[in-house]
């Protein structure tokens, strides 16, 4: 391997534009092998970036486990447990009470308060024509959307961010923050369970804990990681897509006139926003077996970065890969997985991110991000956004 070609997805140089490096991986380095400096748990990992590979590693889940945990180089003892750290049987039996009570008339009934949330915001920030599309628009809907979905106080909103964002920041998610930030919220999901299991009500959290289980009983460890689960994929992932997309029509003003001019092209456009963003850049899985990919051999017990970013990128699926084209058809993309572990709440997201675009552009239709003052904070596993500065045309609120 040419020692002028060094990849690390923790390093902030590949934050702002990882598109380039990974076109590489994908065409000289498909299994690239990365060594971890100061490992806590792996000395090494492998990366994953062509999207046949990324794709037969997600539907193999017999070789690609996902039981040692999806972050890379963490030891998952010191994470709540939950299904995304799960394989079947549990993982199938957990994951099919959220389906039954994450319905879609429960999240069709979201929409009209998610408008009235979004409307408040822009209002909000109107007159002063200036915002910022993390900190004051895409961290605060999902946050709200939660509250909603759990019956949750939206007084906490700033403690649930908070400890959302202590939990996946940089490359160490077992850091002092995070561990405080889980203790935290271990409490707090205790409390609420118990709560909830006294005085039950049409939450989301109530339904699951007055549902039949198949298999073993529901464990209070089981109801937090329920808990945790819900808070962290209902945010993060969606508060950074929104941001990201502010961000991305700020360099398409053609396509963000044409979604004002033609808001019926939003069911279709959300999806290459969301290929082209890819707000899950990439998740861990560790092999159960030796097992070849692309001609090199991947040792049983070592883990694999799987680049959903770069699968969605890749020139031999979608063509011109790195532009936005609102009149591609994506078809089948990457942004929410595949297999086993496809995110069970991407309709929730996918709610949330248009209702969230279509109300902003619908009230604004021109704004402009200044570049130097955008800061993004990770790339993996998601391509967080930090700050994004958006000046506009003043106007009432």
């Amino acid at each position: 391997m040419p020692p002028s070609f060094d990849f690390d997805p923790f390093d902030p140089r590949f934050f702002d534009d990882p598109y380039p490096c990974y076109r590489t991986l994908r065409r000289e380095h498909p299994v690239y092998r990365r060594e971890i400096a100061a490992p806590r748990v792996w000395p090494h990992y492998w990366i994953l970036s062509r999207a046949r590979d990324v794709n037969a590693a997600l539907a193999d889940w017999r070789t690609f486990s996902s039981a040692r945990g999806t972050l890379i180089d963490t030891d998952i003892r010191l994470i709540p447990p939950n299904i995304f750290n799960m394989d079947p049987p549990r993982h199938d039996e957990l994951r099919a009470i959220l389906a039954r009570v994450l319905t879609p008339v429960r999240v069709a009934g979201l929409e009209p308060q998610l408008r009235r949330c979004t409307r408040e915001l822009i209002a909000g920030f109107a007159p002063r024509g200036s915002f910022d599309a993390a900190g004051d628009y895409g961290q605060l809907i999902p946050t709200l959307t939660m509250c909603e979905l759990l019956d949750l106080p939206t007084s906490d909103r700033q403690q649930f961010l908070d400890w959302n964002l202590a939990t996946l920041a940089g490359d160490d998610f077992t850091s002092e923050a995070a561990l405080r930030a889980y203790a935290e919220m271990g409490e707090y999901w205790t409390d609420l369970a118990r709560d909830r299991r006294r005085r039950p009500g049409d939450d989301l959290i109530s339904q699951i804990l007055h549902h039949p289980v198949q298999g073993a009983a529901l464990s209070d460890a089981e109801i937090g990681g329920f808990c945790s689960l819900l808070h962290d994929a209902s945010q993060n992932t969606t508060m950074n897509m929104i941001s990201g997309a502010v961000i991305t029509l700020a360099r398409y003003p053609d396509a963000r006139r044409t979604l004002a001019a033609q808001p019926a092209r939003w069911p279709h456009a959300l999806e290459e926003l969301l290929r082209y963003e890819s707000p899950v850049q990439g998740l861990a899985r560790t092999t159960t077996r030796d097992v070849e990919v692309a001609g090199r051999t991947l040792p049983a017990g070592d883990q694999v970065l799987l680049l959903y970013g770069s699968a969605n990128h890749d020139e031999t699926v979608f063509p011109d890969p790195d532009l936005l084209d609102l009149d591609r058809d994506p078809g089948s993309h990457w942004a929410f997985g595949h297999g086993i572990h496809f995110c069970l709440g991407n309709a929730v997201a996918r709610l949330e991110v248009r209702v969230a675009l279509e109300v902003l552009v619908g009230a604004l239709c021109d704004w402009e991000v200044d570049e130097a003052g955008i800061v993004r904070d990770q790339l993996v596993p998601t391509r967080g956004v930090a700050r994004a500065p958006v000046r506009f045309e003043p106007g009432p609120g």
